[in-house]
């Protein structure tokens, strides 16, 4: 066996991280060796199949791998090393000519890679980016197996939510790459505006780009600034959000609209953290904490072509999924109250409070707009208000404000799914549509509904209560006992 794990001096108290190295020229080891020996409990190996032998013996923080290895395909070896040490990070050295293998590699998990030939300031600072997201991805694991918490700005009662605002809290001390995913309207910009506000970089600036809202001929410009004379109307430099964001945070919203063109640039610039601006030929830099936000799925638009994988894999460091409102029962009647107070306040009008009728409308409503949608339906009501009492809210689907007579009864299903909504969503809006349905038509008696609906009771309660749905809201308050 050629595997060499040479002793190396500490700098310094504590575990040095451990650093499994595969690469079939030595002098390339050699290289590594005098550059890390200080850093790292280093251990060298130059064939593939020495690799799950070593790891068995002694536990790895990270694998520092060549993109070509003799006897075994690169994935292999990376699917089988993540199937018996799921913990251990990658860190791939490929040539521009590996970039199928590279990549091969990453959709299974490889963390990072580095160009050869590099220097080992570049291979440093690969590694140092990799050891912080598996130590960040310790302390997530350990969140989700503990108890939620909250995030300053956010309001956040539901289970679901605290758990994203909690992993947010931890997220946020570090210099890590974020992406936010989430349907239109769910409150990802708020999620990111307390990522920045939550982090080291608190004092320094916070810079938005909507990367859907600019053309594509001005969003290079937008983004790394321009030079006087660069093109037609460039009277005077620019300096671009790139730049504005230096010693802060940049959010990219809407990044799955970027044109393909300039998201080669912005993968450059997340690789070096360097660019130019349009017209000029001088390399900047800029120190920016980049967070992502998205409402498309970016890993099918890598399968359809129109989001580069290199870039999807730049992002995708931690990724903060925020859920719709729909699946936030908890959090409605929280937000609708806090809107209630700000507007209030806005409009110089007194607190008001919420019916039981607009509660219960609220809590049965589907809020296909998320938390948008809810923020203008109540600023709707209080600015329209002419008593103490708020008793309907104008909602898709809903009588009007102030209109006379009953609410519609609610509809079996929705009459349309939503293009972003996936199948379980929409089938679990369908159930409580049918079941909102049966109750109302059975006055909230739960063996009579569930007989129509050929369940037993214990079942139906089951669902219930995953629906936020209460047999007491379909009861008049004269109803006798259930037989």
């Amino acid at each position: 066996m050629s595997t060499r794990s040479r002793p190396s001096k500490s700098r310094g108290p504590g575990r040095r991280p451990t650093l499994l190295v595969l690469d079939e020229d030595w002098s390339t080891l050699e290289h590594i060796y005098e550059g890390l020996r200080n850093e790292y409990e280093l251990t060298l190996i130059e064939r593939a199949s020495e690799t799950l032998e070593v790891m068995e013996r002694k536990p790895f923080d990270v694998l520092l791998t060549n993109a070509r290895i003799s006897g075994m395909e690169l994935p292999d070896l990376v699917s089988q090393v993540k199937a018996r040490h799921p913990k251990v990070h990658y860190v791939l050295m490929s040539t521009f000519s590996e970039v199928e293998s590279t990549m091969s590699a990453m959709r299974l998990g490889v963390a990072d890679y580095v160009r050869k030939p590099f220097n080992i300031g570049e291979l440093r600072h690969v590694l140092a980016r990799s050891m912080e997201r598996s130590l960040l991805h310790q302390e997530l694991d350990g969140l989700r197996s503990g108890p939620p918490s909250t995030l300053e700005g956010i309001i956040a009662h539901d289970e679901r939510m605290r758990e994203v605002c909690h992993l947010a809290e931890t997220v946020a001390a570090t210099d890590a790459t974020v992406l936010l995913s989430g349907e239109t309207g769910t409150g990802k910009g708020l999620v990111a505006q307390a990522v920045h506000n939550s982090s080291p970089r608190r004092e320094g600036p916070y810079v938005e780009i909507n990367c859907a809202a600019i053309p594509a001929t001005l969003i290079e410009s937008e983004l790394f600034g321009h030079e006087r004379g660069a093109f037609t109307g460039a009277v005077a430099r620019k300096i671009g959000r790139v730049e504005a964001a230096a010693k802060g945070t940049l959010l990219l919203d809407e990044v799955g609209e970027m044109p393909l063109e300039m998201q080669a640039k912005m993968l450059h610039f997340l690789q070096e953290f360097s660019f130019e601006r349009v017209g000029g030929n001088q390399k900047l830099t800029a120190d920016v904490r980049v967070i992502a936000a998205t409402n498309r799925d970016l890993s099918k638009a890598v399968k359809q072509g129109s989001f580069r994988e290199d870039l999807f894999y730049r992002l995708h460091v931690i990724e903060l999924h925020v859920p719709p409102l729909r699946e936030r029962r908890d959090d409605i009647l929280p937000l609708a109250q806090y809107f209630r107070e700000r507007f209030a306040a806005r409009y110089d009008k007194p607190v008001l409070d919420f019916s039981n009728a607009a509660k219960g409308q609220m809590m049965g409503h589907l809020w296909p707009g998320n938390v948008r949608e809810m923020e203008h339906a109540v600023e709707r009501a209080v600015i329209l208000a002419t008593a103490e009492v708020i008793e309907r809210l104008e909602l898709a689907n809903s009588a009007p404000l102030n209109a006379p007579g009953p609410p519609p009864r609610a509809a079996s299903q929705p009459a349309e799914p939503d293009p972003e909504q996936s199948l379980g969503d929409y089938m679990a809006a369908c159930e409580k549509g049918y079941l909102r349905s049966q109750l109302e038509r059975h006055r909230g008696r739960v063996n009579q509904t569930a007989r129509a609906a050929g369940i037993n009771p214990k079942t139906l309660y089951l669902k219930m209560n995953r629906h936020g749905l209460a047999k007491e809201d379909y009861r008049p308050v004269s109803a006798e006992p259930e037989p």
